[in-house]
């Protein structure tokens, strides 16, 4: 009994499926850091592979130093770091990058930025520009809370090394006399900024860039002395150690007297911010390893999705997948390695 045509194509069409399967997509995982920077990165970052370059793509959260050393490996268990902080990581960065060559930085690392910062309106009524103009009594008082007090200063939350150098800075800069140190959540820091924008009255905090505040609010750094160098025993093999630096911190982990030993009178060194992608990703695609080391992200457009995903609620993968598709021409520039 003859087979039917369409039993014959059938056959020919199975035959066909089984001679040539589906070519499996190149599998990527992004490792996953817990802030919301890095978030938005990793989420761009997983849009653009999937969407352009046909990748699959899977998320792996984790502490920073256990990513690192996965990512390290260069095995495929992790194969993307987002949000690289130098020079915050520059031991994993001598380990893995310079050391073992196992990770690969992006060309265009992004510039962050840390310090004390005042709302605008504070600084265009008052001329409030400078650390030093913090020693002013009639400067200070703008500062003290609603229901009076002692001026405060939001140093950051409780355990930061920067909250620690806030202090340390205060001291230094001749206005620790003047403040009292108020160690704060995000959430309380951001909560005093909101009231003080409402009432138009003074609050001063630490903060970095990027973050959603920036896109909120008009946001002003106070003026320091520029970094010119590490001054602490345990920086004697960074290259920007300098025995008479301006930057010398004792943690309170090593030595109780800390806030008197310590001397800070600079400005944080601006921070690199690099994508770190795995060595083994050229021999998988070349295309998704060119991607990852031209990807170029701008702060002020991190400072927006940021802002969306804290504050609106937007979940990261959406606020990514509307990103990609809102900056085409940025991505496409990206892809052709410009």
């Amino acid at each position: 009994m003859k087979k039917s045509v369409f039993q014959q194509v059938g056959a020919a069409l199975l035959f066909a499926a089984l001679s040539f399967p589906t070519l499996a997509k190149d599998k990527i995982v992004i490792g996953e850091q817990n802030w919301t920077g890095a978030i938005a990165i990793q989420h761009i970052l997983g849009e653009v592979i999937k969407s352009r370059l046909d990748g699959d793509v899977t998320y792996l959260a984790g502490d920073l130093p256990v990513l690192f050393a996965a990512a390290g490996k260069d095995d495929g268990t992790v194969d993307v770091l987002t949000d690289v902080w130098l020079p915050n990581q520059s031991a994993a960065w001598a380990k893995y990058v310079t050391g073992s060559k196992t990770l690969i930085p992006t060309k265009n690392p992004y510039i962050g930025e840390q310090g004390f910062y005042i709302p605008g309106y504070l600084q265009d009524k008052y001329n409030i520009k400078s650390v030093y103009d913090l020693q002013k009594p009639e400067i200070a008082a703008l500062f003290s809370p609603l229901g009076g007090g002692k001026p405060e200063l939001l140093v950051g939350p409780a355990g930061w090394e920067s909250t620690y150098i806030g202090e340390i800075k205060a001291k230094d800069y001749g206005f620790g006399d003047k403040f009292a140190p108020v160690s704060t959540e995000a959430s309380v820091t951001y909560a005093k900024l909101a009231a003080a924008y409402k009432a138009k009255r003074g609050v001063i905090f630490y903060a970095y860039t990027p973050d959603w505040i920036f896109a909120a609010y008009d946001l002003r750094r106070l003026e320091e002395p520029t970094f010119d160098g590490y001054a602490q025993d345990n920086k004697k093999d960074d290259p920007a150690y300098k025995a008479d630096g301006c930057w010398k911190f004792i943690s309170p982990t090593v030595d109780s007297d800390w806030l008197n030993k310590s001397h800070i009178t600079c400005a944080y060194p601006d921070a690199k911010v690099y994508v770190l992608s795995a060595a083994s990703i050229e021999k998988r695609s070349s295309k998704i390893a060119a991607f990852l080391r031209n990807v170029a992200i701008e702060p002020a457009e991190l400072n927006q999705l940021i802002l969306q995903i804290e504050k609106e609620n937007v979940p990261p993968a959406i606020a990514a997948k509307n990103w990609v598709k809102n900056n085409s021409a940025t991505v496409d520039k990206w892809l052709a390695g410009q």
